[in-house]
């Protein structure tokens, strides 16, 4: 049904007269028959009043089916959260691109376009992010106002604008946990479990910019002893070794980065025992499926591959055996050992085989 006639058949269901619909909008008796005839179409300005006068809201004058509209933004999310846990980033922008034609000014096709450039190839996208950043700076979804200013706050520091990537760092509120104090049974056990899940991973990102990005402030020995740090940090919590997907990639990870120091300190046996730790991580991360947690601090969550968030289709052995070239420097001293050469192979051999 066009806009016209939908208006023409709640005027009559109304009781009212082209003129007197005229009036109330301050138009012509005949600007309302030509929309009518389909000749025309109202403003977009008039559909609120419009809207009031007829007692619907303007998706119905639009004729927008609100439930198809919910039940297929919700299968879009769900395809394009799909495509994100196999990194499939190419086709997850193509997605939203097609979407956002449908629906340009929805959150939610809004929010997943947004992140995927964050992650995407795609150049010179930095003036389309911060648009749609200051656009979804007005939600009243939480999660989605937070990645707002995350994604203005990078991309601007990415433009070179560090006084604006501030101001917008300055807009995410200092932690103030208020659940746990007015949370009781159940909820608060898996509001505190939930805590304990996410703060290696805090703790990681943190340690991480400490060590590596904040101009060699500590030497590679110390370095290595914060890593442990993080490392051992993990196993307390995890007590049962019961590591979901992410926790195995930021331990492999932590293993490669103390490798890299303890070659720099000339602990080189330390170094290949790590690297050796590494391919562990990294098996056990490849292979995961879910898991039902049963350390004391976690043992009422459960984790699985829905969950998983990749960046890029490459699996992480093709990553790491490539990040071992780019380091080769570093690991020379290793470069004739056997261990070392074995350690390559395994990379190389996962790499291909996945």
């Amino acid at each position: 049904m066009s806009i016209g006639t939908t208006i023409k058949k709640l005027r009559k269901e109304k009781g009212i007269t082209q003129e007197h619909l005229a009036q109330c909008l301050g138009i012509s008796p005949n600007a309302v028959s030509q929309w009518e005839c389909n000749r025309t179409a109202p403003d977009i300005t008039q559909l609120p009043l419009l809207a009031d006068i007829f007692g619907v809201s303007a998706d119905v004058i639009l004729e927008i089916d609100i439930v198809k509209r919910e039940k297929e933004i919700l299968k879009f999310s769900q395809k394009c959260d799909l495509l994100h846990s196999h990194g499939k980033n190419k086709d997850r922008l193509m997605l939203c691109r097609e979407m956002a034609k449908k629906y340009l000014n929805d959150e939610t096709v809004l929010y997943q376009l947004m992140k995927v450039l964050r992650v995407t190839e795609e150049t010179d996208n930095g003036q389309e992010l911060i648009s749609i950043g200051n656009r979804l700076l007005l939600s009243t979804d939480p999660e989605i106002r937070h990645s707002a200013i995350r994604c203005l706050c990078f991309t601007s520091f990415e433009k070179g604008d560090y006084e604006e990537a501030k101001k917008y760092a300055g807009m995410i509120p200092v932690h103030e946990d208020l659940y746990v104090s007015i949370l009781r049974g159940d909820e608060l056990l898996q509001h505190c479990q939930n805590y304990f899940s996410g703060i290696c991973d805090q703790m990681f990102t943190y340690v991480n910019s400490l060590l590596y990005f904040s101009d060699n402030h500590y030497t590679p020995k110390q370095r290595h002893t914060i890593a442990r740090k993080l490392y051992d940090i993990f196993h307390i919590i995890h007590e049962d070794s019961d590591f979901g997907y992410m926790d195995e990639d930021r331990l492999g990870r932590l293993c490669f980065r103390m490798a890299q120091d303890s070659v720099s300190s000339g602990e080189y046996t330390q170094a290949l025992d790590e690297l050796e730790e590494m391919i562990e991580h990294f098996k056990k991360m490849e292979a995961f499926t879910e898991i039902k947690q049963t350390s004391l601090l976690i043992d009422t969550l459960t984790s699985d591959k829905t969950k998983i968030k990749k960046h890029c289709e490459d699996n992480t052995f093709t990553i790491f055996s490539h990040y071992l070239e780019e380091c080769a420097d570093v690991f020379k001293p290793l470069e004739n050992d056997e261990r070392f050469i074995e350690v390559k192979k395994l990379l190389l051999a996962k790499a291909h085989s996945l």
